[in-house]
Formats: structure tokens, C-alpha cells, sequence
């Protein structure tokens, strides 16, 4: 058995929904054609409900996401549904946020995320703002037309909404104002030229919060990098924080649904960090109980958390989807991802890098001590891991095998796990997971252990390991 055999192959298809979505490189697959075959087979799908309550739609700050926007908003009114389209550009919460106080039957945004700037794509969310399940996500791919419906011959009549209203206040319901009272912080705050912009800054500020704001002018090229708020691309974010003396940086990316984080000192926290740091704000803090809801990438340490808090861990294949998945099941009191999305089921059953920051600000305010050193009281309780992700380009994409190698380097194979992707549980409770990205055409390599210098070996073990499977097959083939 291959990987290949348990959904880990790319399709290359011109409109192929993956994660949550349909992602694409504009002018090459993203085009307005194909926008309007995603707006008829959403149209045909919904045609097929009992009631049909309507679709809202949002868009970013990319290259004509309010022109894709409108196309599909036409085409799907133009077949008799009703549409709701935003009157500016927005985050995805947003959206997610309206499609589930205007109980619709779908929200639809317009957004490639933090992919780059050359990308777009749409993101589906159902009436109660989560991702759209996979049986949502099937029944629209299966009723695309071959051919793409033409452009609506009278302008549609489409009502313009004011999103942000509806979800900055929800956001501000769950902000507890007396844990922000008698302390003066500053923030700076990194919208990656993103859809982002303004949002932490007014929110953060009505709490009395000292914010300055970079990388806030709209623009479609991200300022030559992608939106994506990793520590690679937060360099600008940890020099604003030394510059200013501030108290920890704030990043958003390209739709605000992750959050980025940077200390005082300007150095990144990683997105496990991030989420212990929340998971103990809301148990400790702020007495809430639920169960814990990690992707098969996330860090171990987060079990750790969890158990010591007398919470359940549930984990998940990588998507939101499927952390939302269990959020409609059963309690949960967050949900994570090693990209940096967090999810609060009672605000929203979506990812919200908004109110991730907003909380996590919070903690720093009612801790009266510097983020990094809450982090390092929390590592000592739990014990420090390195974590890293090494993503690789490559020609074509080998057929990992699931019996795995009995050694990766000088460490032994103790266990293999294919929740999503190929894992290898390493001796000395190290890791190493191989999955193909659902939205990009690279091969992820994510590895946690106990030193950095354990997590580059294991990464460099991996990458040699993935190149000899390569190697195999180029000899395959060259011998058929």
C-alpha cells in the first residue's frame, strides 16, 4: 500500500475542491469562467434544499477578489437565490460570522488566505459559519458544469451588507473588559497588507491598549511575499516591536482567520506556544472546560496541557473542517492548528485570528508580566519542544510507502500512524509527518523533538529518506 492509496495525491483538475475550498492561480485556473461554473453548481446544489434561506458572500483585499466576487454572487442570484454581498472588503470571521447570524445556507468568501499573491480562491462555509462538511463539498464539485454559464445580461440585484458591524460586536462580547483595566500596553500590529487591516488596531485601542500598526496599506502583492504570519515572514513585526519597546506583536494573514505571534524581545512564538498559551489563559483564567480539539501536526505538548487541565483531546485529520467536525458533536473549548488558527466554538465554529490576538493580549494585561515569560513558566511545567515544518518543491511527488523504514538515520521506527499523511514515531518520543499540502503543490515535512539540533537532524533524515524513495521510482519508471 502507497500513500497515494490513502488521499494524499494531487488531482490536477481544473477546479478541484480541497481543505475547505477551491484554491487556484489566477488567470491560469482562477478565472472568471470558472468562478461561474463554482456559482452555478452552488446554485444547483442549493436548489436542491427543502428551504432555501440564501447565500452571503465576502471578499479580501487580493487581485479582483471583488470583481470574482460579484461574478459569483450574479450567477448564483440570477438562478433564483438570494444573495447578500459585502460592501467592502472583509475577513473571513466576517463572513463566517454573518453567514451564521443570518442563518443562511452558505457563506461564500472569496479569499486565497495566506497563500501568494498570485493566488485566489473561495472558501465555503455552511449556516452555522464553520467550513462546509465534505458532503457539502462534494455535492457542489459534483454539479460543476463543463461549461461555464455566461456572464448575467442585467446587473443583479444584490443586496450590500455591512458585515463588520454584526461580527465586531460578537468579537467584542467575548473581550472581558475588566482584565484589561489599570494597564498600559502596546501592540503592534502586522496586517501582512492584508484584509486585516484596522480591526485588532480599533478593537484593541477601545481597551485602552497602545497600538501601532505596520505593513497596513492595502496591497494585492503583499509587499513581494505571501501573507502567511510564520516566522520567515514576520522579520519586519519583530524589529517594529524592538523599535518601539512594545509589549508582544500581533500578525494576521491575508483573510485574518491566523494569528502570528512576536515577544517583547521581538522574537516568534510558535503557533503550539500560541495555543498552549490560550488553552491555559481559558482554563486557568477564565475557568472554562471543554474538550481540546489538535490536528495530527500539532505539538504533544498541547496533550500534555490538556491533561494536566483534566481535559479530553480529540485529534483530527489538518483542516479546520474537521475540528469543526467534532466542535458540532460535542463540547469543545478550543480547536488548533499548526498554521496557526485557533477556533472558539461558543463565539464562532470557525478559525478567528482576531480574537485569538484579542485573548491573548488579554492574558499579558492580567498577568502584568511579558508573554515570554508566562511562555517559559508554562515550558517548565510542560517541558520545551522544538518544533519545525520543512516544505518541499518537487518535480512529482513519490508514493511514500506506509510500512515504514525501520530506522530514519541513527533513530529507530517504534510506530507509524496514517491519521493524515505518513507519521513516524521516532525513539526518545520524537516525530517526523509526511503530508502533501491540500493547497499548495509542496511536500510538507513537520518534525518535533527535544533539541533543535534533534529536529534538523530528523528534517535533513526526512528530506534524504523522501529522496531515495524518488530515486526509486525515476528508475521505475525509466524502466517501463
Amino acid at each position: 500500500m502507497s500513500i497515494s492509496d490513502v488521499g494524499i495525491r494531487v488531482q490536477a483538475v481544473d477546479v478541484h475542491f480541497g481543505t475547505e475550498g477551491w484554491r487556484g492561480v489566477i488567470a491560469d485556473d482562477f478565472t472568471f469562467a470558472n468562478v461561474r461554473r463554482v456559482g452555478r453548481a452552488v446554485a444547483s446544489y442549493l436548489a436542491g434544499l427543502d428551504a432555501q434561506k440564501g447565500v452571503v458572500v465576502g471578499y479580501d483585499t487580493r487581485f479582483l477578489s471583488s470583481r470574482f466576487a460579484q461574478e459569483i454572487a450574479g450567477v448564483i442570484e440570477e438562478d433564483g437565490i438570494s444573495v447578500y454581498l459585502a460592501d467592502k472588503p472583509v475577513v473571513t470571521p466576517a463572513l463566517s460570522f454573518a453567514a451564521a447570524s443570518l442563518e443562511m445556507d452558505l457563506g461564500i468568501m472569496v479569499t486565497a488566505s495566506h497563500n501568494p499573491p498570485e493566488y485566489n480562491g473561495i472558501k465555503i462555509k455552511t449556516g452555522d459559519g464553520g467550513p462546509a462538511e465534505q458532503g457539502v463539498i462534494n455535492g457542489i464539485q459534483e454539479l460543476l458544469p463543463k461549461a461555464a454559464p455566461p456572464v448575467p445580461r442585467k446587473p443583479p440585484r444584490i443586496q450590500r451588507l455591512d458585515l463588520d458591524g454584526v461580527y465586531l460586536d460578537g468579537v467584542r462580547k467575548e473581550v472581558k473588559k475588566e482584565h484589561f483595566s489599570g494597564r498600559g500596553l502596546t501592540v503592534v500590529v502586522d496586517s501582512m497588507h492584508g484584509a486585516g487591516a484596522g480591526y485588532l488596531e480599533g478593537l484593541l485601542e477601545a481597551h485602552g491598549v497602545k497600538v501601532i500598526g505596520i505593513r497596513n496599506e492595502i496591497n494585492p502583492g503583499f509587499g513581494g511575499s505571501s501573507p502567511e504570519p510564520i516566522a520567515a515572514n514576520l522579520k519586519p513585526l519583530g524589529a517594529a516591536v524592538r523599535k518601539c519597546g512594545a509589549d508582544l506583536g500581533l500578525a494576521l494573514d491575508g483573510d485574518g482567520d491566523r494569528l502570528g505571534v512576536v515577544d517583547h524581545l521581538g522574537n516568534y512564538i510558535d503557533a503550539h506556544q500560541v495555543f498552549l498559551l490560550l488553552l491555559t489563559h481559558l482554563v486557568e483564567n477564565r475557568e472554562c472546560r471543554g474538550a481540546v480539539v489538535k490536528t495530527f501536526s500539532t505539538s504533544s505538548i498541547i496533550d500534555l496541557a490538556a491533561q494536566r487541565f483534566g481535559l479530553a483531546v480529540r485529534e483530527t485529520p489538518i483542516g479546520f473542517k474537521h475540528i469543526a467536525g467534532v466542535c458540532r458533536r460535542e463540547p469543545v473549548l478550543m480547536g488548533g492548528e499548526e498554521s496557526g488558527g485557533y477556533g472558539f466554538p461558543q463565539h464562532l465554529m470557525d478559525r478567528d485570528g482576531i480574537l485569538a490576538g484579542l485573548l491573548l493580549v488579554e492574558f499579558v494585561a492580567l498577568e502584568r508580566r511579558p508573554l515570554r515569560s508566562i511562555l517559559d513558566g508554562l515550558l517548565e511545567q510542560f517541558g520545551s519542544r522544538v518544533y519545525r515544518r520543512l516544505d518541499l518543491s518537487l518535480a512529482f511527488l513519490p508514493s511514500l510507502p506506509i510500512e515504514p523504514p525501520p530506522r530514519l538515520g541513527n533513530r529507530a521506527v517504534t510506530s507509524v500512524e496514517t491519521l493524515d499523511g505518513v507519521k513516524l514515531r521516532l525513539d526518545g518520543e520524537d516525530w517526523i509527518l509526511f503530508r502533501v499540502s491540500g493547497t499548495e503543490p509542496v511536500l510538507r515535512l513537520y518534525a518535533e523533538a527535544k533539541t533543535e539540533a534533534a529536529v534538523e537532524e530528523i528534517l535533513g533524515e526526512g528530506s534524504r529518506w523522501i529522496a531515495s524513495l524518488m530515486a526509486q521510482e525515476a528508475v521505475s519508471v525509466a524502466s517501463l
